[in-house]
């Protein structure tokens, strides 16, 4: 009669981890999937974020700004190191951002999610868009 109170409670112990076990992993795996990144580069609080429209009429008036917040929809990004997206202006003309030094990588599924980015902006004539936008951040939403 022990040995069959020992066979049951040895069990039920081993129901009760395999339940735990279970759980812990049934969490891990719902928790992995919505930790998608928020929050990519150089961390920075949201303060009035503009458009890339503003962006582009700031240059006109000035060769450079610093510490920029920039909103907008991500059209396209890059698929093999991550290191650049576009943006649409009001007129429909993709501007490219690049990420400063490569510190981080812009997912591979970007494209359609809101962001905004920290970035530097610059006039330079070697490129075509005739500035251009270093990404030091940049945030999901």
């Amino acid at each position: 009669m022990a040995d069959r109170s020992r066979k049951k409670k040895s069990t039920n112990n081993q129901d009760t981890m395999k339940n735990f076990l279970f759980s812990i992993l049934l969490i891990s795996l719902l928790t992995a999937c919505e930790s998608s990144p928020k929050n990519l580069g150089e961390q920075f609080a949201v303060k009035n974020p503009v458009s890339v429209n503003d962006v582009l009429t700031q240059l006109k008036s000035n060769n450079s700004a610093k510490d920029l917040q920039i909103e907008g929809k991500i059209e396209k990004s890059c698929m093999s190191e991550g290191c650049w997206f576009t943006i649409k202006d009001a007129g429909g003309a993709e501007i490219l951002f690049d990420i400063k030094d490569k510190a981080f990588k812009v997912p591979t599924n970007s494209p359609g999610k809101t962001v905004i980015a920290l970035a530097d902006a610059a006039q330079d004539s070697s490129s075509e868009q005739k500035f251009t936008l270093s990404v030091r951040g940049l945030l999901f939403k």
